[in-house]
């Protein structure tokens, strides 16, 4: 009996399959190892050029920030810097109270609530 009898498909179809999917393979494969290549060759220049870009957006929000504290505080009144000052640090002040406040009160509603628990177990 001839094996090629039971193969439906005839042998120069089976090899040409097989030679699509050795090429298919290949083809995969060397896509990879290009993408590899091409990745790790990128990625210092990449790598560089964001690091070049955020040191120089860090410089000019540190400039800004800087240039316009400097020209702000030699140009404006005493009694306008005195009265930011002031009111700031009273804001402050307000701010820590209603946050101890509300500590306080969720203090106490946890010791209420605990000792509700320890009543009902009692009952």
């Amino acid at each position: 009996m001839n094996p090629d009898e039971h193969d439906p498909a005839p042998r120069g179809t089976r090899e040409t399959l097989d030679d699509l999917s050795r090429t298919l393979t290949e083809a995969i494969r060397k896509g990879g190892r290009d993408a590899r290549r091409a990745f790790e060759e990128g990625l210092p220049k990449v790598k560089s050029e964001f690091t070049k870009g955020l040191h120089d957006v860090a410089y000019a929000a540190g400039f800004a920030a800087t240039f316009g504290a400097t020209l702000l505080r030699e140009i404006t009144p005493d009694a306008l810097r005195d009265g930011l000052r002031e009111g700031a640090a009273s804001g402050r002040r307000a701010a820590e109270r209603v946050a101890r406040e509300r500590r306080e009160k969720a203090e106490r509603e946890a010791r209420a609530g605990d000792a509700g628990e320890a009543e009902s177990a009692w009952v």
